[in-house]
């Protein structure tokens, strides 16, 4: 077996990979990135790179990586991204995981990185031999979970009308970024939320200022939504229904609220959800907006928060689905403020744009 740097050539291998390794829950689903594979890496973080395991010229195992530079603890911080881990099913009694994880590891401790973070699903036992730290592997720590969720938006709710709804401008750039910076002031792995910053994330693939939506009081925004069709580069392909899921999509058949299995999910993203101090109802009324624009289109809305964020119960009153993730941190060198770190990751909370997952 050869591990190396994928390339453009292997697009199709490594779309087709993707496509055969679903992620395993009561929801089993693959994520199909074609037509690009490496378009969902490259919006993770900076110098994205993807790792390949080949045996016999056939691609068996792929994984990637980034740099992201961040905010933890109250300073600017460099820290590796990984993910996208897939592995044939015909490769993963072997050592395919291990041997891309190596190279990753190898690869970010040339890297001026402080720490690394990897999220999985909950019930991934393939990975767990490979966190707890063996063969010259670092340990990675659990910080805890985020939740991904889907929203079956059933019925219409109502829209408070203490706040105008509307589009974003130009103009609201400068408080937006204001906003965003400090919602986000107590949360762990966050970006620098400046005007720039926000700028540049708003020229993203089909993601621009038509994607925002802001909940205006007394004239000034007090809350802020972000949503996010992917459908032109990123599908979520439903595997096969697991548990009371399965018999839930059989008596939700008739009403289509649920893709037959290989078919993909008619999901929008909820990607961004900011409010000022006191104005969560703000936040919900931006929800319910959205939700009841686009309940022709979309069959599903989905959204991940920390487990240890006030967003979640923004989203009461909506059936949802929820999806257990579990965020890992592996330090590049052990030092003396490794515990208090670990510590206050655990007790905070932590961003991570769960958008791209």
């Amino acid at each position: 077996m050869k591990i190396r740097l994928a390339n453009i050539n292997d697009n199709q291998s490594l779309l087709a990979l993707s496509r055969s390794a679903p992620m395993e829950s009561r929801l089993a689903v693959n994520v199909d990135r074609a037509p690009d594979y490496f378009q969902l890496a490259n919006l993770q973080g900076d110098d994205a790179l993807v790792f390949v395991a080949e045996q016999d010229g056939v691609i068996t195992g792929a994984i990637g990586c980034c740099l992201r530079e961040v905010v933890l603890l109250g300073r600017k911080t460099l820290i590796g991204y990984i993910g996208g881990i897939k592995v044939a099913a015909a490769a993963r009694k072997g050592l395919t995981s291990f041997r891309l994880m190596s190279a990753v590891a190898d690869h970010l401790r040339a890297t001026p990185i402080e720490l690394a973070i990897v999220i999985t699903m909950e019930n991934n036992t393939a990975m767990a031999p490979i966190l707890v730290g063996r063969l010259g592997m670092p340990p990675f720590h659990l910080l805890g979970q985020f939740n991904l969720s889907y929203i079956w938006p059933l019925f219409k709710r109502k829209v408070s009308g203490q706040y105008l709804i509307r589009p974003f401008r130009e103009s609201d750039l400068e408080l937006l970024a204001k906003l965003f910076a400090g919602f986000f002031q107590n949360y762990a792995l966050t970006v620098e939320w400046t005007p720039a910053r926000l700028a540049a994330v708003l020229k993203q693939p089909n993601f621009g200022p038509e994607n925002l939506l802001i909940a205006e009081k007394d004239g000034r925004p007090v809350a802020a939504l972000s949503f996010w069709d992917q459908a032109d580069f990123k599908q979520t392909i439903v595997e096969h229904y697991g548990g009371w899921l399965k018999t839930a999509a059989g008596l939700l058949k008739p009403f289509k609220f649920l893709p037959a299995e290989g078919e993909p999910l008619t999901e929008l993203n909820i990607r961004h959800l900011v409010y000022e101090d006191g104005e969560s109802r703000a936040a919900r009324a931006l929800i319910r907006f959205l939700i009841n624009e686009k309940r022709p289109q979309f069959r599903l809305f989905r959204f991940g928060f920390h487990q240890n964020s006030r967003l979640g119960i923004l989203f009461s009153g909506y059936p949802r689905l929820k999806i257990p993730l579990n965020c890992y941190l592996a330090f590049k060198t052990a030092s003396e403020n490794s515990t208090a770190i670990i510590s206050a990751l655990r007790q905070g909370q932590i961003w991570e744009d769960l958008s791209l997952h």
